[in-house]
């Protein structure tokens, strides 16, 4: 199967038990749905691909963005247990801290809609 050019796409959003959300250079894993593939199948291998960790749920965040499903779990993963590809660094960021990360500029708009939203609330508040 082959990457969609322009097609839909997806992004997971994993909290540890703070409500810090992983992110890399780019922002959270991400990733275009491959032809034929469900969001659900896309977000979970992004996931796997970008943190060499495998997710057992997730829950729809209903974002409005059209063709951009984005997903969100709390698996609070230790850094220790990720395995990013070569090159690749993770780290979690905090709430206080999504204005002043270095990340791009769509990745830090996800976030902050992320962190005041209702589904954010009811797992950290």
């Amino acid at each position: 199967m082959t990457e969609e050019p322009g097609g839909s796409r997806v992004t997971v959003l994993a909290l540890d038990r703070w409500g810090s959300v992983l992110v890399g250079a780019g922002g959270p894993p991400s990733t275009r749905l491959r032809e034929g593939e469900s969001p659900d199948a896309g977000a979970l291998r992004a996931f796997e691909e970008r943190t060499g960790a495998l997710l057992e749920e997730l829950h729809l965040f209903r974002d409005g963005q059209p063709n951009h499903h984005v997903y969100y779990c709390d698996p609070d993963l230790e850094m220790t247990e990720l395995d990013p590809p070569p090159g690749t660094s993770l780290r979690y960021v905090a709430p206080v801290e999504i204005d002043v990360a270095e990340l791009p500029e769509e990745a830090r708009a996800l976030l902050t809609r992320f962190v005041v939203s209702s589904a954010y609330r009811t797992m950290f508040h």
